[in-house]
């Protein structure tokens, strides 16, 4: 298409929703293909490593439209453009990378579902179940473990000089903005306000 080259308006919208969706489903793509290789193998917690690859594959899929514009000499992307696409597909891939393979690290139901899947010769009472999963999940895979490190690693919980933890200023940040969200949303209020041991 020649540079200055005038389209209807209906063709541009189309033609500029189709470069969308092609340079998102690229973004996605490269987000899986990122995620696979070793790189940035030095961050554990999953979710912040995701989100970097998602900003990477980001910047890909804005590089690609700046490429095919300046290959095709298109006059109807613009920098306006590129800013909506990387917005785009950083936003949809973070919904995605949150719900699913963030959820599948971390859920209990993903444990209790697939555990009873793969033992599925045999019924369960709910005792069991309970049973299963703290023996299971919090101590041989050492899930309370890895959530406990992760805290440490993002510095809002810190160790002290006798060997006890504290929570510090930005893990309370972090509570009280999930206790703003909690009573927004009117989650589980048990969650952000726990009793204390023998209260």
């Amino acid at each position: 298409m020649e540079e200055g080259k005038k389209l209807t308006p209906v063709k541009e919208i189309l033609f500029t929703l189709l470069t969308y969706a092609v340079l998102y489903i690229i973004s996605f793509l490269l987000l899986i293909l990122l995620i696979r290789l070793p790189l940035f193998s030095g961050i554990k917690v999953l979710m912040y490593r995701g989100l970097i690859m998602i900003v990477l594959a980001g910047i890909v899929s804005v590089g690609l439209m700046i490429a095919f514009k300046k290959l095709r000499k298109i006059s109807w992307l613009s920098a306006k453009d590129a800013v909506l696409v990387f917005i785009l597909c950083c936003s949809i891939n973070t919904v995605f990378f949150t719900l699913i393979p963030v959820t599948v690290e971390r859920s209990v139901s993903v444990f209790m579902l697939s555990y009873m899947d793969t033992y599925n010769d045999r019924t369960y009472t709910e005792e069991e179940i309970s049973r299963i999963f703290i023996d299971k999940y919090v101590y041989e895979y050492e899930a309370f473990g890895k959530r406990f490190e992760e805290q440490l690693a993002t510095g809002s919980i810190e160790k002290n000089p006798d060997g006890s933890y504290s929570i510090t200023s930005k893990g309370s940040f972090i509570v009280n903005l999930f206790k703003t969200i909690s009573d927004i949303y009117d989650t589980d209020k048990r969650l952000v306000h726990p009793e204390g041991i023998g209260e």
